[in-house]
């Protein structure tokens, strides 16, 4: 596993860590508790670059993948595992757009007092999570399907 691979793996480390706890405190906010707005703020600044810097650093790995493994194996194998990637990575496009959506929308309001916002904000965010953790579970699978080949 080469640096860019740790670098990878380590930004979604902390990505899925910063959208699990930020879904946490939204979800409070529908409930009318708005005691954590500065950390929530910071979570969404932390998980906007995590996911910048996962994109980037997967974008750096994807020639290699492409060439290396998954012609030989997966299109010949597993063309199954083939679509399930690039699910994936279709899912990751959209993920980019949605989050500098979601950071200027929660850079441009007060969740307390612009409670109308909540209806765009909250569906946004849990939307995010999915499309995160649906990353990550895929690309943990097929990394499993890779090492035991």
């Amino acid at each position: 596993m080469c640096i860019r691979d740790r670098a990878h793996l380590i930004a979604a480390g902390v990505l899925a860590g910063c959208m699990t706890h930020n879904l946490l405190i939204v979800w409070k906010y529908i409930r009318g508790k708005f005691g954590r707005k500065k950390r929530e703020l910071y979570f969404v600044r932390v998980s906007l670059w995590s996911y910048v810097i996962v994109y980037l650093f997967g974008c750096l790995i994807y020639p290699a993948f492409r060439v290396y493994f998954r012609a030989g194996y997966f299109d010949a194998e597993l063309p199954w595992a083939t679509g399930l990637f690039e699910l994936k990575e279709h899912w990751g496009a959209m993920g980019l757009a949605f989050f500098f959506v979601y950071y200027y929308l929660r850079k441009s309001f007060e969740p307390d007092v612009e409670k109308d916002k909540l209806w765009f904000y909250v569906p946004l965010c849990v939307i995010l999570n999915v499309i995160v953790w649906y990353k990550i579970i895929v690309g943990c699978y097929l990394s499993l399907l890779k090492g035991s080949f």
